[in-house]
């Protein structure tokens, strides 16, 4: 694809309103900004791979050239790199996309190609078309996706006639999040944006007309979402989500589900609930200084601006939510870790291994004497700790978690070697 010749232009949705605090009417823009996508490709003629192999020896022959075109089927106007990155021997570049190849089989656990589609492709001529050009491109050249997983993924929303310096979001006592890093931006002292949170998930909130300022096709193309002649004729404050796979492989319909969002499809599903859970679960801006101490966070109220921000809606319609793993309890391993110490205790008694009923005594001896001396030592204390493991064990994660059927909840306690006769009252 020829990335100087915009043939099409991705449609995008534009809202108005007004806000507290906010300039009037606010005129947002939103997209996807920047996608990776992996692929398993099975290639029944990789010829192609062979071609692009000696243009790259070709590079490295010579210390004049870094990249030389590769002239192939489709509308991909690739150039070969000089190296290829970790994990895949090429590496393609054609504008702001980038295409990493490798020798590798379909029927490997590492994916063969992987597609970086950039920030300006992604808003133009569009990041669903780009995807779908690809897919045609692998089929010229004798290729069958047999599996695509979408590995990080960038949700953008500008808001355009609304100055950063205006919207209060850079001190972090006016921030409820989940993250635990939270980082200031300044250029020659003045605000330039901030970012919560790193690596697997992060939000970065930044002046977008001072970011794009020395990008000249970025201006051009950016101009014409904002509606604007000039790309620097309102202020525009960009809120960016970064979301890696670690995360999107959580949002599922229910726990049951083995695999979250994996496809673009998949994605597209599932936009609306990916933005709700980072602007209401993972990440709010307060109208007022939260009181953390007094864990006065459920209190707080958004800000005019936050209200804005998650009010926007995406495609996508899928109902779904973030799973997270629960923690692992182990019924069976527990007893059986119980058991071993217990049988270690009574060693240090000096206890015969066939008298069972001396080991069984001391044991019960101990494990009284230490729980009933932490609770009257500490009251509070022994109660907190016993109701956490509680909530480890007995809370799911979200409203669609369901309990395993063996879960305590339902009154089954299985015995690592067998059971003994409930009617003796071992306990309730």
């Amino acid at each position: 694809m020829n990335l100087d010749n915009k043939r099409t232009k991705v449609k995008n949705l534009k809202d108005t309103g007004g806000q507290a605090r906010i300039t009037c009417p606010p005129t947002l823009a939103k997209n996807i900004d920047t996608i990776k996508i992996s692929f398993w490709v099975k290639w029944l003629d990789n010829a192609f791979l062979s071609e692009i192999q000696k243009i790259k020896e070709s590079i490295q022959k010579t210390t004049l050239l870094d990249e030389r075109p590769y002239h192939c089927p489709g509308d991909f106007n690739w150039n070969v790199q000089r190296t290829g990155v970790k994990l895949f021997n090429f590496a393609l570049l054609a504008g702001d996309l980038r295409l990493f190849l490798s020798n590798r089989d379909s029927d490997s656990n590492i994916p063969n190609v992987k597609l970086e589609i950039g920030s300006e492709s992604c808003w133009t001529p569009g990041y669903n078309q780009i995807y779908q050009d690809f897919l045609a491109w692998i089929r010229l050249l004798d290729g069958i996706v047999i599996k695509e997983i979408v590995s990080e993924v960038h949700l953008a929303l500008d808001v355009v006639g609304t100055p950063i310096g205006n919207l209060n979001i850079s001190e972090k006592d006016f921030w409820i999040t989940k993250a635990p890093h939270f980082t200031r931006h300044e250029k020659h002292r003045q605000l330039t944006g901030i970012s919560i949170g790193k690596n697997a998930l992060m939000l970065r909130i930044y002046d977008k007309v001072e970011e794009i300022a020395k990008s000249g096709s970025k201006q051009s193309t950016f101009s014409e979402f904002w509606s604007v002649d000039k790309y620097d004729e309102k202020p525009v404050t960009r809120i960016e989500f970064q979301i890696r796979r670690k995360i999107l492989k959580d949002f599922k319909e229910s726990e049951e589900f083995d695999l979250g969002v994996d496809t673009l499809e998949n994605l597209n599903c599932s936009l609306n609930a990916i933005w709700r859970y980072c602007t209401s679960k993972w990440a709010r801006h307060s109208s007022e200084k939260v009181d953390f101490e007094l864990n006065h966070q459920g209190r707080s109220q958004n800000s005019a601006f936050w209200n804005l921000v998650s009010a926007v809606n995406w495609s996508g319609e899928q109902i779904c939510s973030r799973q997270r793993p629960r923690p692992k309890k182990d019924y069976i391993a527990l007893r059986k870790q119980y058991a071993g110490l217990a049988m270690s205790l009574a060693a240090f008694h000096n206890a015969h291994p066939t008298d069972l009923d001396h080991i069984v005594h001391i044991t019960k001896h101990i494990i009284e004497e230490d729980l009933v001396g932490f609770y009257r030592s500490n009251e509070p204390e022994f109660i907190r700790r016993f109701e956490k493991k509680q909530r480890k064990i007995y809370e799911g994660v979200s409203a669609l978690h369901k309990l395993k059927p063996d879960h305590p909840e339902y009154g089954i306690y299985p015995a690592p070697y067998g059971t003994i006769n409930p009617a003796e009252g071992l306990y309730v």
